[in-house]
């Protein structure tokens, strides 16, 4: 039921209202326009995983322990087995964020941020919140600056041989669409100012391309993956791709 429902015509629409279709059904009681609303908690995670490459699509298994800001559970699991949280390595970094572990009283900082319900009441609807905290997660927590650096990589090494090229690439990859020739020009002008700004600071490029455990490829010239790792974060954090239109 899932499936037809997200594959059909209906929920498929645009979110874009006209005058006459506004007119007609102003409450939208006739289905004349799709939702448009932020992907919730697990998306935003997932759609940032899966837009760099990183997303690991196993079935099935344990919880696993991603990324979470330290000493995150020890005031709230005094007596419990999450004090002294270790993340996990490897794939289970990078599962869908399904598999997260969770404790009822205590939810993952990251999904709280992004109205994930608490789990400790059924929750029929989930409530949908705008607050300057999401966009600082979404600009500075460790798992979007890893899926950016990745991504970067990717525009640089699959993307084509000029910076246009390259932020086309990761813009449609990103949006399912052509970025205009404006919105491709004020892109390819913040990656000249980073590549520039890197330039002057070796330190910052460096302390940007260690976060995370997969490691940046050497055969990458720092300071252009630094820039380009700064472009891709911002792609990822566009109004058009953490919300559904």
């Amino acid at each position: 039921m899932q499936k037809l429902i997200v594959t059909s015509a209906t929920y498929r629409q645009s979110s874009r209202v006209t005058p006459e279709t506004f007119a007609k059904d102003p409450e939208n009681r006739l289905l004349a326009r799709g939702p448009r609303f932020r992907l919730g908690a697990e998306s935003l995670r997932d759609q940032a995983l899966a837009i760099s490459g990183l997303l690991v699509e196993k079935i099935g298994g344990p919880s696993v322990k991603p990324y979470m800001p330290a000493a995150v559970w020890d005031e709230t699991s005094v007596y419990g087995d999450m004090r002294n949280y270790k993340e996990d390595t490897g794939d289970s970094l990078y599962r869908r964020t399904l598999y997260t572990i969770w404790k009822r009283i205590a939810a993952p900082p990251t999904m709280t941020i992004f109205d994930s319900p608490s789990r400790e009441i059924c929750t029929v609807k989930r409530s949908r919140t705008n607050t300057p905290l999401q966009a600082l997660a979404l600009l500075n927590e460790k798992t979007y600056i890893e899926a950016a650096r990745v991504l970067a990589q990717r525009m640089i090494a699959e993307g084509g041989a000029t910076p246009e090229q390259r932020i086309a690439w990761a813009f449609r990859r990103a949006t399912c669409r052509e970025p205009r020739a404006d919105e491709l020009k004020v892109l390819a002008a913040g990656l000249a100012k980073r590549t520039a700004r890197f330039q002057q600071s070796a330190e910052e490029a460096a302390k940007i391309l260690a976060v995370g455990e997969t490691k940046a490829d050497a055969k990458f010239n720092p300071v252009e993956l630094a820039a380009y790792t700064g472009t891709a974060n911002v792609l990822l954090n566009l109004d058009e791709v953490v919300t559904r239109e």
